[in-house]
């Protein structure tokens, strides 16, 4: 003997209440509630789940800027966790950040020395041409050779002094950097130690 089992079909119960105030149900999707949204029951009056009208364009919008609001603050934790690891690799302790410091600075302090050293040796040198311009007694061409000199030196001593000026500025940035990784490095160690 052969049985037969009989499935039961279950069918979707559309409910909504259209524009007019007027409550329709259907066995499927109603359209003119597509806009309003619906409320899915079972065959046995059951509530299932809501269909949703669609977003607005401004609920649209907004719901973008809350997205990218939201992928700004993790892209700025995640550069946070990058540069803790960097800071915890780089330096064990304040002494090391120091030294760091330390060893940036005397590289442009250099770079200065330097730049001056070359700025005196400048100087004299246009002082001398400079001298040699007003008691010369040379031809036209000796003297415009010696201007044209003079000229270059005067060039480079501006130069020079740009120069100057760009490592003081470049060494007060570096403090600066420092400070601000100095300041990291103990709220850092302070986080890992709680």
């Amino acid at each position: 003997m052969c049985c037969s089992s009989v499935q039961e079909v279950h069918a979707d119960i559309f409910r909504c209440t259209t524009a007019q105030g007027k409550v329709v149900t259907s066995d499927r999707p109603i359209p003119e509630c597509i806009s309003r949204g619906m409320k899915v029951y079972s065959d046995a009056g059951r509530f299932k789940r809501n269909i949703l009208p669609p977003l607005s364009a401004e609920e649209k919008q907004k719901i973008a800027q809350e997205q990218e609001q939201k992928q700004k603050q993790q892209a700025a934790e995640e550069e946070r966790k990058r540069e803790e690891r960097y800071l915890l690799a780089h330096y064990q302790n304040e002494a090391d950040v120091e030294s760091a410091r330390k060893r940036a600075v005397d590289v442009l302090q250099d770079k200065k020395r330097l730049a001056n050293e070359q700025l005196e040796t400048f100087n004299q040198v246009l002082l001398s041409l400079q001298a040699e311009l007003k008691t010369s007694k040379k031809t036209t061409q000796e003297f415009e050779s010696i201007q044209r000199r003079a000229d270059d030196l005067s060039n480079n001593v501006l130069s020079t002094r740009k120069s100057i000026a760009f490592y003081d500025q470049e060494i007060q940035r570096t403090n600066r950097e420092y400070d601000d990784t100095l300041k990291r490095f103990r709220e850092v160690v302070s986080r890992t130690r709680r």
